[in-house]
């Protein structure tokens, strides 16, 4: 029974450590993990970039602020400043805060 009980919960704590979005780079905010993914830029030349964050590391404020910040970062690498054309939030499994962020930089 002890074994079943060791068995099980190795199966569920893998099942819920995956991502909500591609992975690019994992850090350490806070107290907790947050999971990056790279700037993209979209077809229509807009850009996007998503992140999911750990509830130590401030869930969805956590996920929305570190967006902010990773599209703020990149236009200013270009010279240029960071518009918001779209922030969608989401949680992943109900724990993680997860931010989507299309952005254009001008």
């Amino acid at each position: 029974m002890k074994a079943l009980f060791v068995v099980a919960s190795f199966i569920a704590i893998t099942a819920l450590n995956g991502c909500a979005i591609k992975n690019d780079e994992t850090s350490l905010h806070g107290l907790g993990l947050t999971y990056k993914s790279k700037v993209e830029k979209l077809e229509n030349g807009d850009y996007t970039t998503s992140v999911e964050s750990a509830p130590a590391a401030g869930r969805i404020s956590g996920a929305t602020g570190t967006a902010t910040q990773i599209a703020t970062e990149y236009c200013g690498s270009q010279g240029k400043g960071m518009k918001v054309v779209k922030m969608e939030t989401d949680s992943h499994y109900l724990i993680n805060g997860v931010a989507h962020l299309t952005f254009q930089c001008n």
